[in-house]
């Protein structure tokens, strides 16, 4: 809603009186001359409208339809990832005894329980999301893809630090039959591995199930062997259980332990047990429908099972003492004395070879995650390139060897802290898989899937993993340096290739600066704004390949720069598809805000798929409409308010070039991909609103990013509700509880439509009655809702936001008055915000304002925007006036960049600046 007000002077207080319904027009004109740099302006967008090719959409869906190879089923899924997290236990127990001693098993059984809480926290997010990369794309779709490029730097150190850890083990294991050097050896091992893959040789699903099951059998026999022996032995059990809790290191410095400390440092310790359990969520395409659960149960099972009672084990075969020296080779040492040296033998060969799976595991999935990464334009292009020979990516494999083998090399091939580095950046995925599974309910809560994990299990599956997180830091603090390090390196990398254009763009000003050109005081480049044509005949948009190239050869006033610009100009060539059902302006705004903010791009194609005469179908749920004429109107009025509206948002950003097309088709993976390839679109760079429905999620499943929520009817009816999605920092905790609030309040209210709806079953004839009740008992659960978010937060928030924010604003320019609401909305706790006008006496106020005001306040609907005019001078001593009539305090007043001495004078006040 947006509220006008004119005043004529300072005699009275400013009020402003309501405007609840308009009709705008705005005559969309292009600046004589940019504000900036010419080639900052990619030009004006076009419309288009295309027709799909039914032939050819056609045979790209019967190409969907058929599998491009064969789907694994339940066992080799499970035995891909199951070597990995069973490699653990070959590993963990010795350094669980270091921490815990005695109580061993108790932290090993707590890992347990936190394993079985992220079972429905991974099946909510794949089954929501069902592609591969984990939790680099949870949040990818439901964060930035800043945040999400975090996660993939751990996820990158994780791969890094499983090689390391596999291959130190698998020599130290090999070490029992051989006298081996471990540093060497372990080199050397990796390189055997890279050199592999450099060939060509990838992991097998027939011998990764032939390796895990030698391996369960290895373990089975082992922990059978052991249980005889505590039997005939129960002495070492019990001289076990009498010794002391050894001594742990907290934050540098040695002291005593007790139960709590031992079972809390132990924890962190067995955290390394269940790695690998990440790794189904890595290859979840190509497994069948329905088997990512069950390889998630497996896993799960097999490695509580096996971690716990081969700790027990450990206990009644071998001394503690023993344990902790032996503890890189605990179980073949536990085969030594249970079974003899043959079982010994046994032991080692088996952790040799699946230690060594593990590290070809590695090399796979980096590979994989690396491309990805790559693909999505967070890595270097060069990584994805191919060697001629062999079809593989060999910058990817020697990189990956040249930091696994520094890792070695600086960590002096110590397992302990080898590992540290390893849980660092397992239980950074697995924090963030569950942050991302809370973030995917409350942004994406109408995305189907398969299970729901309760709040309460996110929670406390997040928090013990918080707390693993703890332990290992508070237990060795040096091992967050070496953890630190690599996850810099690796940031950084990511960090130059999201930040480039910025990066050029502070390279251009400083060449500007110091190696000015000759021409730079004559001549400062052309100010015509390119532009081209708006038409709405067949074919799509095409890079302006003329327009860039006369961009590129502007004059910058730099020695080199057009080197720069044309760099700069490349990087933002590649355009952006956002797939859009409805002529939102919220929705289509919010699109628009998330790729200036993740994507390096200046071409964003509003794209609009119709399928006859369904668009003018006005609900929501149907993608089908009625026939005739005017159903072809209403069409025609549709795309007509799409391309108006287009239009005026390019108008808005005139940094980025929006274009309109619109494709007459079915909605389908079909037709996405028949238009990557006529766009020459990658998938990957297509987006798209929350998907409410398993025909639309199909789309999704494809790739394709979804990036905006929608509307959902308790945000519309619970008036504080809107509020409360503003809400920054200190207001986040009232933001949660109302959230948890509504989601009590909506299972409550899903229980009695049930219960209503087999009371209607169960009585047929009091239809006309049974619907009444329903909407009564509809309309009760919105006031419902209303009163209970009111009663929580209504109160808080009105302390907390009611102050508002005043922006003065010269000439009703589009663009600047836009910035200034996204910076309100960025930084300032408010939703209210005040666009003033001061006028000279003889100078009549434009209507434009108004109207500009009124279209801001409908495409930003939870700020509320009112429109002073106020007449008088634009001096200090009028704002000082404006600030008490409002109560607005000068320090919350904004302004743009003064361009006088009289203005900066108002500036002095403490009014901010925030545009240019």
């Amino acid at each position: 809603m947006v509220t006008t007000a004119y005043h004529e002077g300072p005699a009275t207080p400013i009020v402003t009186p309501t405007l609840r319904k308009r009709t705008v027009t705005l005559q969309l004109t292009e600046p004589a001359e940019p504000l900036g740099p010419i080639w900052t302006y990619p030009g004006m967008g076009s419309a288009h409208e295309v027709a799909a090719p039914e032939d050819k959409v056609q045979a790209i869906r019967e190409e969907l339809e058929k599998p491009l190879h064969a789907q694994l089923g339940e066992w080799p899924a499970t035995a891909i990832c199951g070597n990995d997290i069973l490699s653990s236990v070959l590993y963990s127990s010795g350094i669980v005894a270091v921490k815990a001693g005695k109580l061993m098993p108790v932290p090993l059984m707590l890992v347990a329980v936190v394993l079985y809480f992220f079972r429905f926290i991974y099946e909510e997010v794949v089954t929501a999301i069902p592609l591969n990369g984990g939790s680099y794309n949870v949040l990818l779709n439901t964060t930035s893809k800043r945040f999400a490029a975090f996660g993939a730097a751990l996820g990158v150190i994780s791969y890094l630090a499983t090689g390391v850890v596999s291959a130190t083990s698998a020599i130290n294991y090999l070490g029992t039959q051989v006298a081996l050097s471990v540093l060497p050896w372990t080199v050397l091992l990796l390189f055997a591995f890279a050199a592999l893959n450099l060939v060509g040789i990838a992991e097998s699903a027939v011998v990764a199930v032939v390796i895990f099951f030698f391996h369960v059998a290895t373990l089975s026999l082992l922990t059978v062997a052991s249980f005889v022996y505590t039997v005939q032995h129960p002495h070492v059990f019990r001289a076990n259980m009498d010794t002391e809790l050894p001594a742990v290191e907290f934050a540098g410095r040695t002291v005593d332990s007790c139960v709590f400390v031992a079972i809390f440092f132990g924890f962190g310790a067995a955290m390394l047990g269940i790695t690998g359990f990440e790794s189904s969520a890595q290859f979840v395409e190509e497994q069948a429908p329905g088997v990512f659960r069950k390889t998630l149960r497996n896993m799960w099972a097999f490695a509580s099972v096996f971690n716990t009672a081969l700790a027990f084990m450990a206990l009644g075969v071998l001394p503690l003492g023993t344990i902790v020296a032996k503890k890189d080779t605990v179980l073949a040492e536990m085969g030594r004395i249970a079974g003899g040296t043959w079982l010994e033998t046994w032991v080692a060969v088996d952790a040799f070879v699946v230690l060594s799976g593990a590290v070809l595991t590695s090399y796979v999935g980096i590979t994989g995650l690396v491309r990805r990464l790559a693909f999505d334009r967070v890595l270097p292009a060069f990584l994805m390139q191919q060697n001629a020979c062999r079809g593989t990516n060999h910058s990817i494999i020697l990189l990956y060897f040249v930091l696994a083998s520094s890792l070695v090399l600086l960590l002096d091939a110590d397992t302990s802290t080898l590992s540290g580095v390893y849980s660092y950046a397992f239980l950074g995925l697995m924090a963030l898989f569950a942050f991302g599974c809370m973030a995917l309910k409350a942004k994406r809560a109408e995305i189907p899937r398969a299970v729901y994990a309760p709040w309460w299990t996110c929670l406390t599956g997040f928090a013990l993993v918080v707390v693993g997180l703890l332990a290992i830091l508070l237990g060795d603090p040096k091992i967050l340096v070496y953890f630190a390090v690599y996850l810099l390196v690796i940031g950084a990398v990511m960090a130059v290739m999201l930040q480039r254009v910025v990066l050029l763009r502070v390279a251009l000003v400083v060449m500007k600066k110091l190696f000015p050109s000759r021409a730079h005081s004559a001549e400062r480049g052309s100010r015509e704004r390119l532009s081209t044509s708006t038409s709405s005949t067949g074919g799509t948009p095409n890079a302006p390949v003329r327009e860039q190239a006369l961009l590129s050869q502007t004059r910058t006033g730099a020695c080199g720069g057009r080197t720069i610009t044309k760099a700069i100009i490349d990087i933002k060539l590649a355009p952006i598809v956002y797939f859009c059902k409805h002529p939102d302006m919220t929705i289509l705004n919010k699109a628009i805000l998330y790729v200036r903010k993740n994507e390096l791009t200046h071409n964003l194609r509003i794209v609009h798929v119709a399928d006859g005469d369904s668009a003018a179908c006005d609900d929501d749920d149907g993608e089908s409409g009625g026939g005739g004429g005017g159903a072809q109107s209403a069409v025609a009025a549709r795309l007509r308010e799409f391309e108006d509206i287009v239009a005026l948002f390019d108008a808005i950003y005139p940094k980025l070039k929006l274009d309109f097309v619109s494709v007459r088709g079915r909605f389908e993976p079909a037709v996405v991909k028949w238009l990557a390839a006529t766009m020459d679109v990658a998938i990957n760079m297509m987006f798209i609103a929350q998907p409410g429905d398993h025909s639309v999620h199909r789309v999704a499943t494809l790739g394709v990013r979804v990036i905006t929520g929608i509307r959902t009817n308790i945000c519309n009816d619970a008036g504080v509700g809107a509020v409360v999605l503003l809400m920054l920092e200190r207001v986040r905790l009232l933001q949660a509880l109302l959230f948890a609030s509504r989601t009590v309040l909506l299972r409550l209210k899903h229980g009695r439509r049930r219960r209503d709806g087999d009371s209607q079953q169960q009585h047929t004839t009091a239809g006309a009655a049974a619907a009444s009740g329903r909407t009564a008992t509809s309309a009760s659960g919105r006031r419902l809702d209303t009163f209970v978010g009111s009663v929580l937060v209504a109160k808080a928030i009105e302390t907390i936001k009611k102050t508002p924010v005043v922006f003065f604003c010269k000439a009703p320019n589009l663009p600047k008055i836009n910035e200034a609401v996204a910076y309100v909305l960025r930084n300032e706790q408010t939703y209210c915000l005040c666009l003033v006008h001061v006028r000279e006496q003889d100078v009549a106020s434009p209507r434009e304002f108004e109207d500009i005001v009124c279209l801001f306040d409908h495409i930003y609907p939870l700020l509320k925007i009112d429109f002073v005019s106020v007449t008088g001078a634009f001096d200090p001593a009028t704002v000082e006036w404006i600030s008490q009539s409002m109560g607005v305090p000068t320090n919350m007043m904004f302004m743009r960049q003064p361009a006088s001495l009289a203005i900066h004078a108002v500036a002095a006040l403490g009014v901010r600046v925030i545009t240019n």
